[in-house]
């Protein structure tokens, strides 16, 4: 407002005027101004009016507050008061102004909200940490446990807690005796059931043709229900791995009764040998007999025309048959030979069997040859050797060589003797004929009315037959 000398206007040259802030305003210095020339100025220092601070509003506990009008705290400003979660408001007003005199009202306050008091549930009690009564309030935050005696069990939350807005979590839960139905079973059935079974108590059941039991075949009626839970699971065999074999058919599944044929790779057997042969068949506790391939044993090896040493002969049922990896020798009777020639041989259970290959060889001996002999140092051929001979002077080789068989020499060695014959000149032909084991065609010779002529080398001789005079000519 303004402070004049005369309060009349015109005002004259030279008049000062002073300005007073009004209520809730505030100045540093004086606002004054001179009339200069009709115009007023205001006089230096240039001083405004402005708003008078109130100060800090103030906390309130469990609370906070904010700026609604204005940005400091001074005449006009207005701050709102609000809770934290869990309390309200206990005050008429939630608000502060900055008015002349200060702040307004005094600073509200909040209190923490209250839940109604709980009851026990029946069959059952409340369980809380610290002290309290039963139809006490709860504060915010409060947390409420429940448990229910021996053979209930607790229906609903466990526990509650008293929310922010006054209300329990949850409603206070109810203490059930326990007992279980009689659960629905795929692929099983309950034999004489109950209309429910009390804790504690077993119910058995069964598992339909071509199921097998999840678990077990009885359950235990629990709190939480029946332990384990009662089902029954398709009986699936899965292919089985198989090293060293293979089977038939191939399937993705096969379900119970279904049968494979299992088949071994070479020196493997199938593992367990049934009345059906190499066969497994899907039964509720997997396959039956496990369809596996093992290394097969070695047994009793039948040598023909051979022995094995004494021991192993005389108690072959004790040593045979043998695991993969041991060793046995033996030796063949007279006239036969070991494949090296050695007088012992020992052999080996491997993968194919025994190795090497057990055999007696038939032996060839070099005898006194007629007309001939066979050249070297051996004694005998083995069965399967072939060899030359050499026949003395006047004598040949009727074959290149001979081979050592089981039933002797094939072909059999043998010195034909050699002379060179006289060539016939046969009268009524132009033609000369030689006994030196080269026949005619049957077209050189007219067999009917001129020469007849034959050979016989198997037996080692040669005739001549003239038509009219007898020749023989022998060698």
């Amino acid at each position: 407002y303004l402070l004049l000398s005369s309060l009349n206007p015109p005002y004259p040259h030279g008049t000062q005027a002073t300005y007073n802030c009004r209520p809730g305003y505030v100045k540093i210095g004086r606002v004054a101004f001179r009339c200069d020339d009709g115009v007023w100025k205001q006089l230096a220092p240039v001083v405004e009016c402005r708003n008078k601070p109130c100060g800090h509003p103030g906390d309130t506990e469990y609370g906070f507050f904010e700026l609604t009008s204005g940005s400091e705290f001074v005449f006009g400003a207005r701050v709102e008061y609000r809770c934290n979660d869990g309390y309200q408001m206990l005050s008429q007003r939630n608000y502060r102004e900055c008015h002349a005199d200060g702040w307004s009202n005094d600073i509200p306050h909040c209190e923490v909200i209250k839940c109604l008091p709980v009851q026990e549930p029946e069959n059952g009690r409340i369980i809380m940490t610290g002290a309290f009564e039963l139809g006490q309030e709860y504060s915010f935050g409060q947390v409420v446990n429940f448990e229910c005696n021996a053979n209930h069990k607790l229906v609903g939350a466990r526990e509650i807690v008293c929310s922010a807005n006054g209300k329990w979590s949850n409603d206070v839960p109810q203490c059930k005796e326990i007992s279980c139905d009689v659960p629905e079973i795929p692929h099983g059935y309950v034999r004489s059931p109950k209309r429910s079974y009390k804790e504690n108590e077993i119910m058995q059941f069964f598992c339909k043709e071509g199921y097998k039991y999840g678990n077990r075949a009885d359950a235990l009626c629990t709190e939480s229900g029946w332990n384990p839970p009662p089902y029954c699971i398709e009986i699936i065999c899965f292919p089985p791995e198989i090293s060293s074999g293979n089977f038939r058919p191939q399937k993705d599944k096969y379900t119970l009764g279904n049968t494979i044929s299992v088949e071994c790779d070479a020196g493997y057997h199938f593992k367990v040998m049934t009345g059906s042969g190499a066969t497994a068949e899907c039964t509720k506790n997997g396959w039956t007999p496990e369809p596996a391939c093992v290394r097969k044993p070695c047994d009793y090896p039948v040598i023909e025309n051979g022995r094995l040493s004494s021991s192993y002969e005389y108690n072959r049922y004790y040593y045979f048959p043998r695991r993969f990896g041991e060793t046995v020798d033996y030796y063949c009777l007279n006239d036969y030979s070991t494949p090296t020639g050695a007088f012992w041989v020992r052999i080996t259970c491997s993968e194919m069997g025994w190795s090497p290959q057990p055999k007696c060889l038939k032996k060839c001996f070099v005898r006194e040859l007629e007309n001939g002999y066979f050249p070297g140092w051996n004694d005998f051929y083995k069965e399967g050797e072939r060899a030359r001979y050499v026949c003395h002077n006047d004598y040949q080789a009727q074959h290149k060589e001979v081979t050592c068989t089981r039933n002797g020499w094939a072909p059999p060695p043998r010195c034909i003797r050699t002379s060179e014959c006289a060539c016939i000149l046969v009268r009524f032909l132009s033609k000369t004929i030689c006994c030196n084991g080269n026949s005619p065609s049957q077209n050189d010779l007219a067999v009917n009315n001129l020469t007849y002529y034959k050979s016989f080398f198997s037996e080692y001789k040669t005739e001549a037959i003239h038509l009219n005079n007898i020749l023989s000519i022998i060698y």
